[in-house]
């Protein structure tokens, strides 16, 4: 079988386990369709099967005849999917942070200004470019290198002010984890719990 056939084959298969799962395990259902299916597959493999290393011919199969306790499985599996998306995206941020805090250590005990004076660069970079394009009418054909440079230093601004200055997204996400703990899975192990 060639490889454009498989992925036919396969994406017929996970098109009838999305179907199957749709109302029981929508966040499930969804990440079939991106770079997370093979993680999809293998939790609802093991919800109904006890095994990760299932056929998703079989998994199809057993989705379309689900028994009313291997639903409730999918939906324990939803929320075990859920809930290591969210701890993922904690992890992501608290490595974020220590990437940042580290930058800024070193630049304190190097006494180093190179962060600072590029930072300066960036910053009045982007307004030159910024106020030029307000005050100046561009030459005809240039619209497009103007925006893409204004764009990529836009993206260089908010590096530099969350490295001087915090990042906004981590307080948001700090302001959503207060309101919505994570809740602690009993079967996870909490040696490496979340620290600050």
């Amino acid at each position: 079988m060639n490889a454009s056939a498989h992925d036919n084959k396969n994406g017929k298969t996970r098109g009838r386990i999305k179907r199957a799962i749709a109302r029981t395990a929508p966040s499930l259902a969804r990440a079939l369709g991106g770079p997370l299916a093979g993680a999809a597959v293998e939790q609802l493999s093991r919800a109904i099967f006890g095994d990760a290393a299932v056929d998703e011919e079989a998994l199809a199969d057993a989705l379309a005849a689900a028994t009313p306790e291997q639903l409730l499985a999918i939906k324990k599996a939803e929320q075990d999917f859920q809930l290591a998306l969210r701890r993922a995206g904690i992890e992501e941020l608290r490595i974020d942070a220590a990437d940042r805090a580290s930058a800024r250590e070193r630049q304190i005990k190097m006494n180093d200004w190179t962060p600072s004076v590029l930072g300066a660069f960036v910053i009045l970079g982007f307004f030159a470019v910024l106020g030029f394009m307000v005050a100046k009418k561009l030459p005809a054909g240039a619209e497009t290198e103007f925006s893409i440079m204004l764009g990529a230093l836009a993206t260089m601004t908010a590096a530099v002010v969350n490295y001087f200055f915090g990042s906004s997204a981590g307080s948001r996400e700090k302001t959503r984890l207060i309101a919505f703990p994570v809740p602690e899975h009993k079967g996870a192990s909490s040696g490496d719990g979340d620290k600050n």
